[in-house]
């Protein structure tokens, strides 16, 4: 699962998981950790680092644990030292004043990295037993998508790819209420 996307079920109804698109970066027996790719925030990098001049970059809401700290995903892989792994193409945190550096020499762009603050995690056992309870679909994650999706279309798009008649629940209001 490592690599893959889990995608809120459409009835499921956790106030913080609600419509949720999560890219699994670990799934191991210590247990799986994640980030949310459609809560967008408003605030940008330079917002957060003022001295990163070129830092108009998104930073995304990527779970409710340690919202103190800023996460990335990137495409940089070797490029930047202390990188994880997390597939051919994919990887996590590195070396934060080496990425600073390369932003303010435009060495990388919005398409290379990806901001979070939080992350999303599951101790061991935890995400199979939210599996068999059906709150995730697990789909198949794709580099471009983890990096360039946008936001507002990303839960309908995946749901659209489970099953084409998915997408449907997209359509209906955050609350349903307002229906």
């Amino acid at each position: 699962m490592q690599g893959d996307f889990l995608i809120a079920h459409p009835m499921l109804q956790d106030g913080y998981f609600k419509r949720a698109v999560i890219y699994l970066t670990e799934d191991n027996e210590e247990g799986s950790l994640g980030f949310v790719l459609n809560f967008k925030t408003d605030m940008m990098l330079r917002d957060v680092f003022p001295h990163i001049k070129n830092g108009n970059f998104p930073i995304y809401e990527g779970g409710p644990v340690s919202k103190n700290q800023l996460y990335y995903i990137h495409n940089l892989g070797n490029d930047l030292s202390e990188s994880i792994k997390i597939n051919d193409g994919l990887y996590w945190g590195g070396n934060f004043f080496e990425l600073a550096h390369m932003i303010d020499h435009g060495k990388v762009k919005t398409h290379n990295v990806r901001f979070f603050v939080g992350y999303t995690g599951w101790t061991p056992g935890q995400l199979k037993e939210e599996l068999i309870q059906k709150a995730w679909f697990v789909g198949e994650a794709d580099n471009y998508t983890v990096l360039n999706n946008n936001p507002k279309n990303l839960w309908g798009d995946e749901l659209g790819k489970i099953k084409e008649s998915y997408k449907v629940f997209s359509d209906i209001a955050f609350d349903p209420n307002l229906n």
